[in-house]
């Protein structure tokens, strides 16, 4: 095969003798050497979008308990709050009563995607400023728990509708907590108390035969990353970069980068008890490895799980403990996650959403799945979805892959991001990959495949570089979406999926730019982080740069080494 060459003087890490391998290794050592797989104690945070108060922790006997917040709200909003309370319970907001359940009603904490599936909810306006919340229970003792969320009391919240838990107009200065908590007080719900009416504060109240006082709920210590945290904890980026490094090791044949994702994966096995205690028991809902405790999302789910499968299919003697791991997320895939229209999609949003994303977190699983098993139902599951995707989210127009839609809104655009296109070509190679060229789908998708680079390519500037949002002239160029491009008409190429001729000049660009994004220290720049979806552009630009995000660390990994096979 004929060698792509890519000119040294225009290549600032090139110029420093470096071919694609060991470019990809550089970038990679400047990782694996300075991470280590530690945890020290730290105090739990106190979460401002959710509210949460374990009575059973706070009381030492029955009887009336108390819990008090500020909500602090950006604007004029009306609100669907959800919660579940574990006895009788009485909500008032600013002196008037808007929820009561004088029963009890014992629930079980399950999680959804981002927030907790809650069993009661109560709608509420609510003017831009703080508000005054109590809340008001019976405890009998045990377990005793009080959660309450709504949309726009969340890190997903609406611009300028925020709703947030303070203490700002009752203890300032506390920043281990978001709620005082009182009690307990003989009586019932119905039993008026001083509290009901009067808010005493550095006075104690008296009840009988003792004194009760405004406190906060028990702070706990929770585990959490020493240090470069970022590079091992239980994310589908970091699980991947895993995978990439698997990738690196069979190519140098240096066993140190197997052997790091090993490491990962071991470790990551290892966290998942300390994980479900720390955000079921602690209520610690984003404490270390927290999507590995029951989080219903593919992020959590598939994506970070891929060395483990791959190892599996790829390795002799894989251990027992990932072949179990691998068949859990397979398990989930097939009869657990969300779907409509026939593909992966999610449900904390405002109406039923389908992601580019997801095509990357759970397609390549399937496919990898049918690779392990033999199950040729979990490749024609990939292969459909893949279509299903396609029809949903690819403009004609433009060439490319809206990041995610609303299927009962289509009348709602969102842009075309550039990572979000690279995760969607990404699980395309994949699915084609793996079809056999006698497969009733695989003219379709090769077709999908190649309209897809043309629409990419279209939008590549001169230089070779690719923008943020990729059809606006005026986003920032950016690496981790560029990098998958790299990769995949490299990968393209080398498939004979696409002609040499026709990708080899914007793909000797593509590499050129590319490398330019690696420091004189092998960090990797020009990665934008992790963002939800959003209708105006301007979000998009607003996401911070991260040097050496794993979020481009694992696709230039990828691109490096097909890029040497290319050149090979």
């Amino acid at each position: 095969m004929k060698r792509l060459l890519v000119p040294a003087l225009l290549v600032p890490a090139l110029l420093r003798g470096a071919e694609p391998l060991e470019l990809a290794r550089r970038v990679a050592d400047k990782v694996v050497d300075n991470t280590r797989f530690e945890l020290e104690y730290k105090l739990q945070n106190a979460y401002p979008d959710f509210g949460c108060v374990d009575f059973g922790r706070c009381m030492d006997r029955q009887g009336v308990a108390y819990a008090l917040t500020t909500l602090r709200c950006e604007g004029d909003t009306e609100e669907l709050f959800e919660l579940g309370c574990t006895g009788p319970v009485r909500i008032t907001v600013d002196d008037s009563v808007v929820y009561e359940r004088t029963l009890p009603h014992p629930f079980a904490a399950e999680f959804g995607e981002k927030d907790y599936r809650l069993p009661e909810s109560f709608r509420l306006r609510l003017t831009a400023g703080p508000h005054k919340l109590l809340v008001k229970t019976e405890y009998h003792g045990g377990e005793h728990l009080f959660l309450m969320q709504s949309r726009n009391f969340s890190r997903y919240a609406e611009r300028g509708r925020k709703i947030s838990c303070t203490l700002e107009n009752y203890a300032p200065k506390l920043k281990e907590a978001r709620w005082l908590v009182l009690g307990t007080f003989g009586g019932d719900l119905a039993t008026p108390l001083a509290p009901d009416s009067t808010l005493l504060f550095h006075t104690p109240y008296r009840d009988c035969d003792r004194t009760v006082a405004w406190n906060i709920p028990p702070v706990d210590i929770v585990s959490a990353p020493a240090a470069n945290g970022r590079f091992f904890e239980w994310y589908y980026h970091v699980g991947c970069f895993a995978w990439a490094l698997q990738r690196l090791s069979a190519a140098s044949g240096d066993p140190k980068y197997a052997a790091y994702a090993d490491a990962w994966c071991d470790f990551s096995l290892g966290t998942f008890p300390l994980a479900e205690h720390q955000t079921r028991r602690l209520h610690a809902v984003r404490s270390f490895n927290f999507g590995t405790a029951g989080r219903p999302m593919l992020d959590y789910v598939s994506a970070p799980a891929m060395p483990y499968i791959t190892r599996c299919v790829e390795s002799s003697d894989p251990p027992e403990s990932y072949r179990r791991q691998a068949e859990r997320v397979l398990d989930y895939l097939r009869h657990e996650q969300f779907r409509t229209e026939g593909v992966f999609a999610r449900e904390y949003t405002p109406y039923p959403s389908v992601w580019a994303d997801d095509m990357f977190m759970g397609l390549p699983y399937l496919v990898y799945g049918y690779r392990l098993t033999g199950d040729e139902s979990l490749l024609h599951d990939a292969a459909d979805q893949l279509i299903g995707f396609n029809r949903l989210l690819f403009d004609a127009g433009a060439g490319l892959y809206r990041q995610a839609c609303y299927p009962s809104h289509p009348d709602i655009r969102v842009p075309h991001w550039s990572r979000g296109n690279g995760w969607a070509l990404w699980a395309t190679c994949e699915v084609l990959d793996a079809l056999p060229r006698s497969d009733r789908n695989y003219k379709r998708i090769l077709a999908i495949y190649r309209a897809h680079i043309e629409g990419v390519l279209r939008h590549q500037d001169t230089e070779g570089y690719w923008r943020n949002i990729l059809d606006r002239e005026d986003s920032a160029r950016e690496s981790s979406g560029a990098a998958i491009f790299t990769y995949c008409l490299a990968r393209g190429v080398n498939r004979g999926w696409l002609p040499r001729k026709q990708v080899e000049e914007p793909l000797r660009r593509a590499w050129q730019a590319l490398t330019s994004f690696v420091s004189g220290e092998d960090d990797f720049n020009g990665v934008k982080g992790g963002t939800n979806f959003s209708t105006d552009p301007a979000d998009y630009e607003r996401i911070p740069f991260i040097r050496s995000d794993t979020h481009g660390l694992l696709p230039f990994l990828f691109a490096a080494l097909e890029m040497e096979k290319l050149q090979k």
